[in-house]
């Protein structure tokens, strides 16, 4: 029986790595598109075949097999236009190589996300409801070319099926987007008053899933039948909410801190801890659930915390580029409104 093939972009990076061992454990021939020589012995110990390059010279799909399912899960706020041009071009060449090797449309699994919804309301708001697809769109500046451009992955349904991806925000392992929680709980210990201030209010919700919860999604609709899910968008998210509140209960636990809350500051200005915490979302996914049969299978947050504490510490000790990036982003945050422009000025030359 003839393997499936599976190309990963962004093989090093926080989904693409998980996302591709799952193939890999799947069964799947996984090749893993990385800049970086540095990160194939990572992609080598879950037995991924790394592929040196990037979506902006899409050549060495050539040199590849027939590719069967395209993951993408990079993305470039700086510009995203671009990315988008150049991520589309690869999407164009392993269709077109399938094609004249007498191969079947590829299927192109495209990140999106959540917050492509826009805001919802807080916990215990009669308005709350969770985000379904049938939604309209509504996102914020910061994503909202990628969001434009992950629906437009559809319009090129004679070269290549789509389907496009909008998980909730992710943690687990580095942490991602959860880590700051971890960072300010720690720097919050270090000092006299133990006391940790977050710029939002308890009932803000926050829904999170597992990063290998969500590489499980994208293994389970590549494994799906084609016409299930060409042309569909699938939220994933776990099963419910939690709510800063909850999370504040927990990090005071863990680390014998007291945490308060404050007003935002309301400047206009990139702050991954505010579009973490006051960003509030309750997102469905009973619609993956229902057409693939997946279930999100890793502890909420909550209830896995101290496990995700120490996946988070031993990243920090094994120098994990992921934490590194996050702490930048963090750091970037805190600057004022001034500082980060002329950051974004400067890398924009």
């Amino acid at each position: 029986m003839t393997s499936r093939t599976v190309l990963v972009t962004g093989a090093n990076g926080f989904l693409g790595q998980v996302a591709a061992a799952q193939f890999s454990r799947a069964g799947w021939t996984t090749y893993g598109l990385t800049r970086k020589e540095s990160s194939f012995p990572d992609l080598y110990r879950n037995e991924v075949i790394p592929v040196l390059g990037s979506a902006a010279d899409p050549s060495f799909v050539k040199h590849l097999p027939t590719i069967d399912v395209v993951v993408n899960t990079t993305d470039d706020y700086r510009d995203a236009a671009r990315h988008f041009q150049h991520v589309t071009s690869l999407f164009k060449t392993v269709a077109a190589t399938a094609k004249e090797r007498g191969g079947n449309k590829p299927l192109v699994l495209f990140t999106s996300g959540c917050k492509d919804y826009g805001m919802g309301s807080r916990h215990g708001d009669p308005n709350l409801k969770p985000h379904t697809e049938e939604d309209p769109i509504n996102p914020p500046q910061l994503v909202a070319e990628r969001t434009k451009a992950a629906l437009s992955v559809f319009d090129h349904a004679e070269e290549f099926d789509a389907v496009v991806f909008r998980p909730t925000t992710f943690y687990g392992r580095s942490g991602s987007l959860y880590s700051p929680f971890f960072t300010l709980a720690e720097q919050a210990a270090e000092t006299p008053e133990r006391v940790l201030t977050l710029a939002t209010t308890p009932n803000s919700v926050l829904h999170g899933t597992h990063v290998d919860d969500v590489a499980s999604a994208y293994v389970a609709v590549a494994q799906s039948p084609r016409e299930a899910v060409a042309g569909q968008v699938f939220n994933v998210s776990n099963k419910m909410y939690e709510t800063i509140g909850d999370i504040a209960a927990v990090v005071e636990k863990s680390y014998n801190i007291k945490v308060q809350y404050k007003e935002p500051s309301g400047e206009k200005k990139v702050d991954i801890v505010d579009i973490t915490i006051n960003f509030p979302q309750w997102v469905g996914s009973e619609k993956l659930r229902k057409t693939t049969g997946w279930t999100d299978t890793k502890k909420s947050f909550i209830d896995g915390f101290e496990i995700y504490r120490k996946a988070y510490e031993q990243a920090v000790v094994d120098e994990d580029r992921g934490v590194d990036k996050m702490r930048n982003s963090l750091a970037f945050a805190r600057m004022s409104v001034e500082e980060q422009a002329a950051i974004i000025a400067e890398r924009g030359k």
